[in-house]
C-alpha cells in the first residue's frame, strides 16, 4: 500500500520565529554604495549601523496645520454687489490688474527687444500718445 502524502494547504512551523508588528524594525538596513573607493565600503557600513532610527509614530494622530480654516466653497458670497467675471479678461467687471494697456506695452517693448522692427516701435509710439 502506497504511503499517504499531505500535500498543499497550511503546514504549521515546528520552531516558529518571533515577528516584529508592521513596519517596527529594531536595526536599520545596511544599503551598499556603490562606486566607492576600495576599504570605504566597511567603514560606510558601519556609519549605518550605528546611526539610530528615528522613532516611529506609534497611534499618534498628525499634526494638522493651524495657518488658516479652509474656506467653505458652498457658502454664500462674501461680495454680492461684484460681477462674477469680475478680474476676467473678459465680462463685466474690472480686468485683471486694471491696465491692460501697460501690459500690452510691456509685451512691445519685450519684442523690439528680441526684433528691432520698425512696425512694432510704431506701435510702441502710438500707445503712448
Amino acid at each position: 500500500m502506497a504511503k499517504k502524502r499531505a500535500r498543499g494547504g497550511y503546514r504549521q512551523p515546528k520552531n516558529p520565529a518571533a515577528v516584529s508588528g508592521p513596519g517596527f524594525s529594531s536595526s536599520q538596513p545596511i544599503r551598499r554604495i556603490p562606486g566607492v573607493a576600495y576599504g570605504e565600503q566597511k567603514a560606510l557600513s558601519a556609519q549605518q549601523s550605528a546611526a539610530p532610527l528615528p522613532v516611529a509614530n506609534q497611534g499618534q494622530t498628525p499634526v494638522r496645520s493651524t495657518q488658516g480654516a479652509a474656506p467653505n466653497v458652498f457658502a454664500a458670497t462674501e461680495f454680492p454687489n461684484q460681477p462674477i467675471t469680475e478680474g476676467a479678461m473678459l465680462g463685466a467687471g474690472s480686468p485683471p490688474m486694471q491696465a491692460i494697456d501697460e501690459d500690452a506695452n510691456m509685451l512691445l517693448a519685450a519684442m523690439y527687444q528680441v526684433m528691432p522692427n520698425s512696425i512694432i516701435s510704431e506701435l510702441i509710439n502710438q500707445g503712448s500718445e
